[in-house]
Protein backbone atom coordinates (compact mmCIF):
# COMPACT_ATOMS: atom_id res chain seq x y z
CA UNK A 1 0.00 0.00 0.00
CA UNK A 2 1.50 4.23 -0.41
CA UNK A 3 1.97 5.50 2.51
CA UNK A 4 3.10 8.21 0.23
CA UNK A 5 3.96 10.41 -2.57
CA UNK A 6 6.75 13.04 -2.91
CA UNK A 7 8.08 14.84 -5.80
CA UNK A 8 12.03 15.66 -5.83
CA UNK A 9 14.23 17.98 -7.77
CA UNK A 10 18.23 18.97 -8.20
CA UNK A 11 19.52 21.17 -6.78
CA UNK A 12 23.34 22.29 -7.75
CA UNK A 13 24.28 22.86 -4.15
CA UNK A 14 21.94 20.60 -2.18
CA UNK A 15 21.66 17.98 -4.52
CA UNK A 16 18.47 16.40 -4.14
CA UNK A 17 15.67 18.27 -2.56
CA UNK A 18 12.57 17.22 -1.43
CA UNK A 19 9.77 20.16 -3.48
CA UNK A 20 6.49 18.64 -2.38
CA UNK A 21 5.34 15.38 -0.55
CA UNK A 22 1.61 14.02 0.83
CA UNK A 23 1.25 13.16 3.27
CA UNK A 24 2.67 16.59 5.04
CA UNK A 25 3.89 14.12 7.69
CA UNK A 26 5.75 11.29 5.31
CA UNK A 27 8.95 10.77 6.42
CA UNK A 28 12.02 10.35 3.76
CA UNK A 29 15.69 10.05 5.17
CA UNK A 30 17.89 12.70 3.32
CA UNK A 31 20.06 9.97 2.84
CA UNK A 32 17.77 8.19 0.50
CA UNK A 33 16.94 11.01 -1.40
CA UNK A 34 20.49 11.30 -2.41
CA UNK A 35 20.55 7.86 -3.46
CA UNK A 36 17.28 8.30 -5.71
CA UNK A 37 18.11 11.09 -7.72
CA UNK A 38 21.92 9.67 -7.70
CA UNK A 39 20.47 6.40 -9.45
CA UNK A 40 17.99 7.62 -11.58
CA UNK A 41 21.05 10.29 -13.05
CA UNK A 42 19.04 12.80 -14.87
CA UNK A 43 17.41 9.83 -17.08
CA UNK A 44 14.27 8.89 -17.48
CA UNK A 45 13.61 5.58 -15.69
CA UNK A 46 11.60 3.65 -13.03
CA UNK A 47 13.81 2.50 -9.81
CA UNK A 48 12.95 0.44 -7.11
CA UNK A 49 14.20 0.72 -3.70
CA UNK A 50 14.71 -1.72 -1.27
CA UNK A 51 15.96 -1.99 1.87
CA UNK A 52 16.09 -2.85 5.45
CA UNK A 53 14.11 0.04 6.33
CA UNK A 54 12.78 1.43 3.27
CA UNK A 55 10.65 0.41 0.17
CA UNK A 56 9.81 2.69 -2.83
CA UNK A 57 9.11 3.20 -6.80
CA UNK A 58 10.64 5.81 -8.56
CA UNK A 59 10.42 7.75 -12.14
CA UNK A 60 12.25 10.60 -13.54
CA UNK A 61 10.44 12.89 -15.83
CA UNK A 62 13.00 14.19 -17.88
CA UNK A 63 11.00 16.64 -19.30
CA UNK A 64 10.26 18.42 -15.56
CA UNK A 65 13.49 17.35 -14.05
CA UNK A 66 11.63 15.87 -11.63
CA UNK A 67 11.55 12.40 -9.48
CA UNK A 68 7.92 10.79 -8.50
CA UNK A 69 8.57 8.92 -5.41
CA UNK A 70 6.41 6.11 -4.22
CA UNK A 71 7.05 5.23 -0.63
CA UNK A 72 5.53 1.54 -0.19
CA UNK A 73 4.69 -0.67 2.67
CA UNK A 74 7.76 -3.05 3.81
CA UNK A 75 6.41 -6.08 1.54
CA UNK A 76 5.23 -4.20 -1.68
CA UNK A 77 5.82 -5.39 -4.86
CA UNK A 78 7.13 -2.07 -6.54
CA UNK A 79 6.63 -3.40 -9.87
CA UNK A 80 2.69 -3.44 -8.83
CA UNK A 81 2.54 0.49 -8.87
CA UNK A 82 4.17 1.54 -12.67
CA UNK A 83 0.51 2.33 -13.12
CA UNK A 84 -0.20 4.62 -10.14
CA UNK A 85 3.20 6.30 -10.94
CA UNK A 86 2.07 6.81 -14.27
CA UNK A 87 -1.04 8.71 -13.03
CA UNK A 88 1.56 10.58 -10.65
CA UNK A 89 3.23 11.46 -13.88
CA UNK A 90 0.25 12.47 -15.97
CA UNK A 91 -0.25 15.12 -13.58
CA UNK A 92 3.57 16.39 -13.21
CA UNK A 93 3.28 16.66 -17.26
CA UNK A 94 -0.22 18.77 -17.33
CA UNK A 95 2.18 21.80 -15.55
CA UNK A 96 0.19 22.26 -12.28
CA UNK A 97 1.95 23.77 -9.57
CA UNK A 98 1.63 24.41 -5.79
CA UNK A 99 -1.76 24.01 -3.97
CA UNK A 100 -3.41 22.73 -7.61
CA UNK A 101 -0.49 20.13 -7.97
CA UNK A 102 -1.02 19.55 -4.43
CA UNK A 103 -4.59 18.37 -4.55
CA UNK A 104 -4.00 16.05 -7.51
CA UNK A 105 -1.40 13.99 -5.62
CA UNK A 106 -3.47 13.96 -2.89
CA UNK A 107 -6.58 12.74 -5.23
CA UNK A 108 -4.52 10.09 -7.19
CA UNK A 109 -2.69 8.94 -3.31
CA UNK A 110 -6.33 8.39 -2.12
CA UNK A 111 -7.82 6.73 -5.16
CA UNK A 112 -4.44 4.51 -4.84
CA UNK A 113 -5.06 3.75 -1.18
CA UNK A 114 -8.83 2.58 -1.93
CA UNK A 115 -7.66 0.73 -5.25
CA UNK A 116 -4.92 -1.86 -2.96
CA UNK A 117 -7.42 -1.74 -0.39
CA UNK A 118 -10.03 -3.25 -2.70
CA UNK A 119 -7.74 -5.95 -4.08
CA UNK A 120 -6.39 -6.93 -0.59
CA UNK A 121 -9.94 -7.52 0.51
CA UNK A 122 -10.46 -9.76 -2.48
CA UNK A 123 -7.56 -11.41 -1.75
CA UNK A 124 -8.40 -12.37 1.32
CA UNK A 125 -11.53 -13.18 0.43
CA UNK A 126 -10.49 -15.66 -1.73
CA UNK A 127 -8.44 -16.76 0.53
CA UNK A 128 -10.81 -17.57 3.76
CA UNK A 129 -13.39 -19.43 0.64
CA UNK A 130 -10.14 -22.05 -0.71
CA UNK A 131 -9.50 -22.38 3.33
CA UNK A 132 -12.89 -23.14 4.06
CA UNK A 133 -13.39 -25.41 0.45
CA UNK A 134 -10.13 -27.28 1.39
CA UNK A 135 -12.09 -28.05 5.24
CA UNK A 136 -14.85 -29.12 3.42
CA UNK A 137 -12.49 -31.54 0.73
CA UNK A 138 -11.22 -33.13 3.83
CA UNK A 139 -14.26 -33.57 5.71
CA UNK A 140 -16.27 -35.55 2.62
CA UNK A 141 -12.81 -37.22 1.95
CA UNK A 142 -12.78 -38.61 5.89
CA UNK A 143 -16.44 -39.28 5.05
CA UNK A 144 -15.66 -41.45 1.85
CA UNK A 145 -13.07 -43.23 3.67
CA UNK A 146 -15.27 -44.24 6.53
CA UNK A 147 -17.37 -45.78 4.11
CA UNK A 148 -14.77 -47.47 2.15
CA UNK A 149 -13.23 -48.87 5.44
CA UNK A 150 -16.85 -50.25 5.75
CA UNK A 151 -17.69 -54.07 5.60
CA UNK A 152 -21.52 -53.11 4.84
CA UNK A 153 -20.68 -52.10 1.40
CA UNK A 154 -20.26 -54.41 -1.67
CA UNK A 155 -16.44 -54.36 -2.87
CA UNK A 156 -17.40 -52.81 -6.46
CA UNK A 157 -19.21 -49.92 -4.18
CA UNK A 158 -16.15 -49.44 -1.93
CA UNK A 159 -14.37 -49.42 -5.30
CA UNK A 160 -16.24 -46.93 -6.52
CA UNK A 161 -16.06 -44.95 -3.54
CA UNK A 162 -12.25 -45.05 -3.58
CA UNK A 163 -11.89 -43.87 -7.22
CA UNK A 164 -14.50 -40.56 -6.15
CA UNK A 165 -11.63 -39.87 -4.03
CA UNK A 166 -8.65 -40.30 -5.93
CA UNK A 167 -7.44 -39.26 -9.31
CA UNK A 168 -5.55 -42.74 -10.09
CA UNK A 169 -4.65 -45.85 -8.23
CA UNK A 170 -2.24 -48.28 -8.84
CA UNK A 171 -3.72 -52.53 -7.89
CA UNK A 172 -1.32 -52.48 -4.86
CA UNK A 173 -2.52 -49.07 -3.49
CA UNK A 174 -5.83 -50.55 -3.62
CA UNK A 175 -5.35 -53.89 -2.29
CA UNK A 176 -3.78 -51.98 0.84
CA UNK A 177 -6.78 -49.39 0.81
CA UNK A 178 -9.26 -52.42 0.88
CA UNK A 179 -7.45 -55.10 2.50
CA UNK A 180 -8.96 -57.75 0.09
CA UNK A 181 -7.14 -60.40 -2.03
CA UNK A 182 -5.79 -59.81 -5.37
CA UNK A 183 -8.34 -62.47 -7.13
CA UNK A 184 -10.67 -61.16 -5.62
CA UNK A 185 -9.95 -57.81 -6.73
CA UNK A 186 -9.23 -58.05 -9.93
CA UNK A 187 -12.19 -60.36 -11.21
CA UNK A 188 -14.54 -56.46 -9.46
CA UNK A 189 -12.18 -54.60 -11.49
CA UNK A 190 -13.12 -55.79 -14.75
CA UNK A 191 -16.86 -56.03 -13.70
CA UNK A 192 -16.60 -51.97 -13.57
CA UNK A 193 -14.40 -51.67 -16.49
CA UNK A 194 -17.02 -53.87 -18.86
CA UNK A 195 -19.99 -51.60 -17.18
CA UNK A 196 -17.13 -48.76 -18.26
CA UNK A 197 -17.27 -47.34 -15.16
CA UNK A 198 -13.56 -47.36 -14.48
CA UNK A 199 -10.39 -47.53 -17.40
CA UNK A 200 -7.12 -48.75 -16.67
CA UNK A 201 -4.14 -46.35 -17.71
CA UNK A 202 -1.34 -48.21 -19.59
CA UNK A 203 0.74 -45.98 -19.19
CA UNK A 204 1.29 -45.83 -15.46
CA UNK A 205 -0.40 -49.06 -14.67
CA UNK A 206 -3.52 -47.53 -12.84
CA UNK A 207 -6.90 -47.38 -12.64
CA UNK A 208 -9.10 -44.36 -12.55
CA UNK A 209 -12.84 -43.12 -12.90
CA UNK A 210 -14.35 -43.16 -16.39
CA UNK A 211 -15.03 -39.91 -15.99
Amino acid sequence: MVKGVALIEWDVVEGGMIRMKYPDDLEIPENTVQQIEISHNFSSSYIITEEREWNSISFYNEEKELIILLVLDKYDDGADYISVIDEFNKEIETGQKGNQLKEQLKRIYDFSLDVFKTRDEVISKLSNDLASAKIKMNHWEEKFKRIIRSDFLSLKSRLLFLFAVNDSLSLTKIIQSLNVSKEWLEQKLQELQTANLIIFNEENNTFQLNF
